[in-house]
């Protein structure tokens, strides 16, 4: 025993000789993967910590780069000279080395050379990066359109221009993606011709979200699409049918830019949808019934509660749903018509009401926590109520307590108050 603890302890002491810096002693590749959780500015800045540490910068396969972690001071204010200085030595002393993640997120006008910026946009698609970020201001994004839709090495595309009211037509003619399995577009004028051939040059695709895009298309249709986001786009032509049958998630935000109902077809790996309404239109009224099947739902937008008492009659019992969000608007809320819907949610675990500020009846939060006891496995409801503009607050209501004093819990601890 006398031996064996010397002998851990003379091993102790040698090994102490060499652990003031165990990190430097790894390998250059588990350096970038430590590296890759920080911004660029902050990789670099390592090249100061040893000698180990001066180049390792240089072969770094992670570049993120964005505008905004160039603040001059805590005033918020930027320094857009500082971030074209960085970012133009940074790629000019890299090492020629491929590239597997490259994040450029300079969206907003700094008033200089669009050249510059599809300078550095170019200098990531010669390095055939697996994964590409480019949010950039519009005429900077028309000049590499054709470009980015033409890299084949890339697997995660992220491109457009961000800003809703300043709308720009990307129009890409063709696309040579192999690899291609995630798109999130911006701004992209896509047509029915483009959107075929995304569909069989990427054979790979399976995550496709259009944001504010403007779309010439009546039909999306591929086999292997498992998540699908529309986000406030532009329909030129009435979309008609979304065939998809291995679908798992589908988001629809702005409905109401869509004229005709769209042709749900069948879709049994359906698992998540989110809808989102800023008017209501009665031809959604069939809408339910396409997604009985999924696991979770939300519902949002100031036309809830229509859409709700236009569904309720034809309504089918969603067997599988376990997860229920909705959003509720203070001139038009009714949570008797919740309450009703919930009855057709036998299983349902978690239900999540968002209120207005104004909407604080305790009378009524007492009547929707009383119905919501119609499911057997309800556990949990949670409340979000923004009170003042300050943080929303949370409250997590085991629903197996008498609802009445749940609201006197709430009141006594002044975090709920009633305006008759």
């Amino acid at each position: 025993m006398v031996k064996r603890r010397g002998t851990s302890k003379l091993l102790r002491m040698k090994g102490s000789e060499n652990t003031d810096d165990l990190i430097s002693g790894l390998p250059d590749m588990l350096l970038h993967h430590i590296m890759s959780f920080l911004n660029t500015r902050e990789a670099v800045q390592t090249c100061i910590l040893s000698k180990r540490w001066k180049n390792v910068w240089r072969t770094l396969p992670y570049l993120y780069l964005n505008f905004n972690d160039f603040k001059l001071d805590v005033s918020n204010r930027y320094s857009p000279d500082l971030f074209i200085d960085f970012v133009s030595n940074l790629l000019l002393h890299r090492d020629p080395t491929c590239l597997h993640t490259f994040q450029l997120d300079c969206r907003y006008p700094l008033n200089y050379d669009d050249e510059i910026i599809s300078g550095w946009a170019r200098y990531a698609l010669m390095h055939s990066p697996r994964v590409l970020s480019l949010l950039v201001p519009k005429n900077a994004a028309s000049q590499l359109c054709h470009s980015v839709f033409n890299c084949t090495s890339l697997e995660e595309l992220h491109f457009g221009y961000i800003n809703m009211l300043d709308q720009i037509k990307l129009v890409p003619e063709t696309i040579v993606a192999p690899h291609l399995r995630h798109l999130r577009l911006y701004n992209v004028h896509l047509n029915e011709k483009f959107m075929e051939k995304m569909f069989s040059e990427c054979p790979g695709l399976t995550d496709l979200h259009l944001v504010w895009c403007i779309l010439k298309i009546r039909s999306i249709r591929s086999q292997k699409l498992k998540c699908l986001t529309l986000h406030q786009c532009e329909y030129e032509v009435d979309m008609q049918v979304i065939d998809a049958p291995s679908l798992t998630e589908l988001c629809i935000k702005g409905l109401e830019a869509i004229r005709y109902e769209i042709n749900i077809t069948s879709m049994p790996s359906l698992l998540k949808v989110v809808v989102s309404y800023s008017s209501f239109q009665p031809r959604w009224s069939v809408i339910f019934p396409r997604f009985s099947n999924v696991q979770q739902l939300e519902l949002k937008g100031p036309s809830i509660e229509t859409l709700l008492e236009t569904e309720l009659p034809t309504c089918p019992i969603f067997h599988n749903l376990r997860s229920l969000f909705i959003q509720l608007h203070c001139r038009t809320c009714d949570i008797a018509l919740t309450a009703n819907f919930v009855r057709y949610c036998p299983k349902l675990e978690e239900l999540v009401l968002s209120l207005d500020y104004y909407c604080q009846c305790a009378t009524t939060l007492t009547n929707v926590f009383r119905e919501t006891r119609i499911s057997k496995e309800l556990r949990t409801a949670t409340l979000f109520r923004p009170k003042l503009l300050r943080k929303i607050k949370v409250f997590h209501i085991d629903c197996c307590i008498k609802a009445e004093q749940i609201v006197q819990a709430l009141k006594h601890k002044g975090l709920w108050e009633c305006r008759n």
